[in-house]
């Protein structure tokens, strides 16, 4: 799996015409000079990994690896309400998306595609699942702490 910086900012540019590394820096809300010390270390930060795939309905494992189709597809996409995670942010706070390994963020991407795609069945089964082992996770580690 080629998940090394030149390779997905090539992605990058090559999927959206933008012209320069500068360009990209610019769509992900970094300056140039962040983005030069991302390519000196060879690699680029998981979250604008998934920012930039977000923003621009592209395909994680396609951005990380080259293969795949390169667009999500566009299927049921019209008028789809959408929860406000505003309840949720709390939850997410002990989240550090920019230390996600590449293999965690081609999972986080495909969750998102059924939770997205899904049926409204699978869609509640999938949640349901997430609670359950979310609820054990947490309560192996309060066992533990104690």
């Amino acid at each position: 799996m080629d998940t090394s910086y030149s390779q997905i900012v090539r992605r990058m540019m090559e999927s959206t015409g933008l012209k320069n590394e500068s360009a990209v820096a610019k769509v992900l809300g970094v300056t140039p000079q962040a983005l030069s010390n991302y390519k000196k270390r060879g690699k680029m930060p998981p979250n604008l990994v998934l920012k930039f795939a977000f923003m621009y309905g592209l395909s994680v494992d396609w951005l990380l690896t080259g293969k795949g189709g390169m667009r999500i597809e566009e299927k049921g996409a019209v008028a789809t309400a959408r929860e406000e995670p505003a309840p949720y942010a709390a939850e997410l706070k002990g989240a550090d998306i920019s230390q996600m390994t590449p293999d965690e963020l081609i999972y986080v991407g495909k969750l998102l595609k059924v939770l997205q795609k899904g049926s409204p069945s699978i869609v509640g089964a999938v949640k349901f699942s997430i609670d359950a082992f979310l609820k054990a996770v947490e309560t192996k580690e309060k066992s533990k702490s104690q």
